[in-house]
């Protein structure tokens, strides 16, 4: 048997949340960002532990359900003094909007966690609040 060098995600147990339902995630650090030369989601990016973190906070915070075939909205807050440099908050909700949903390369397959494709976000808000310690929440509405 060979063993990956990533977690694909686990095939979910629970039915999906419901339409109107929240779910909120916090998450130490700065979210994984959209980067096209080098997608976040390869293990050798050098950003990937957010990328395994966020998709780890999420599955903790979905408990098992079956990702969400309808609309989302998304509202992520970054707490922190400054962003990595060349970064705006819209890289990082890009990033966050791939961390959670179902994608495929030619060396991984990630299994949905949230919703089954990014293109469900219908309506989203980020923004960039000063703090000394560096982390996110997001808040995901199932409509």
């Amino acid at each position: 048997m060979t063993t990956l060098r990533y977690n694909p995600g686990t095939v979910p147990s629970q039915p999906a949340p419901r339409q109107g339902e929240t779910l909120v995630i916090e998450v130490a650090g700065l979210p994984p960002y959209k980067e096209v030369r080098h997608s976040i989601r390869n293990p050798t990016h050098p950003r990937y532990d957010s990328f395994v973190a966020l998709r780890t906070a999420a599955a903790h915070a979905m408990a098992g359900r079956a990702w969400y075939h309808g609309p989302v909205r998304l509202d992520l807050t970054i707490y922190a003094r400054r962003l990595h440099e060349g970064r705006a908050v819209l890289d990082y909700m890009s990033g966050v909007m791939d961390t959670l949903d179902g994608s495929h390369g030619f060396t991984f397959t990630y299994l949905p966690i949230v919703y089954e494709d990014d293109c469900q976000v219908c309506d989203s808000r980020s923004r960039l609040e000063p703090s000394d310690e560096e982390r996110y929440r997001l808040d995901v509405e199932f409509l």
